[in-house]
């Protein structure tokens, strides 16, 4: 295999060039507002980022390289260890009752590295100040459009468990987001041509078990 890959096409954000004898990653961002997104979070040095090793002050990171796992390629994640995770980054920063959020949180941006036995998270190009409840929403989506709803369930009362156990979540703010971030994430698995691994007929009922605090 070539030391250094680069993917760049379509419709991806940056350019990822993998440097693994290295171990390290180049990641060059689109523009400098991705960058400068990129940045904020990578200097904040979370448990759950690779380690940033240089940057060129202009649009390009040099980062740990994580061997790691995607969610999707897992076949049980730990959901809470996952919310653990996401309790991390609402907490690295916080404007009023808004906090950072990731808005973009396909499962393919989580690795899970079975060396050090931790979840990280590799993309943050999109990140703002939102409410928590719809970042966990959209998370949760995912899992709603793979799952049979038994299991979705499952994994939905032990992903908000072990969340509410450290950080509150709104119950208004919760019924009030789901339609709206419904709408966006199927308007973005539109716009980006993703589909799902499987053809879920428990899609519709997922999403009604989600509105279910």
């Amino acid at each position: 295999m070539n030391p250094a890959l680069v993917f760049s096409a379509g419709l991806m954000k940056a350019e990822i060039i993998l440097q693994k004898e290295k171990g390290q990653v180049i990641k060059i961002c689109r523009n400098n507002i991705e960058f400068r997104r990129e940045l904020f979070i990578y200097e904040r040095k979370p448990s759950f980022a690779p380690q940033l090793l240089d940057h060129n002050d202009t649009n390009t990171l040099m980062l740990e390289y994580i061997e790691g796992v995607p969610l999707t390629d897992l076949e049980q994640p730990d959901f809470s260890r996952l919310a653990q995770l996401f309790v991390e980054l609402h907490n690295l920063d916080r404007q009023a009752d808004k906090c950072i959020c990731l808005l973009d949180s396909n499962p393919r941006n989580f690795l899970f590295c079975e060396k050090d036995g931790r979840y990280y998270l590799v993309d943050f190009s999109e990140w703002k100040y939102d409410y928590p409840e719809a970042d966990l929403i959209h998370f949760l989506l995912f899992w709603a459009s793979l799952y049979p709803a038994g299991k979705f369930s499952s994994i939905f009362q032990e992903f908000l468990t072990e969340y509410r156990s450290h950080l509150p979540v709104n119950p208004i703010e919760w019924e009030i987001l789901v339609p709206e971030m419904i709408f966006k994430f199927d308007s973005r698995r539109s716009q980006y041509f993703k589909s799902e691994r499987t053809q879920n007929p428990d899609v519709q009922l997922n999403r009604i078990l989600l509105t279910d605090l």
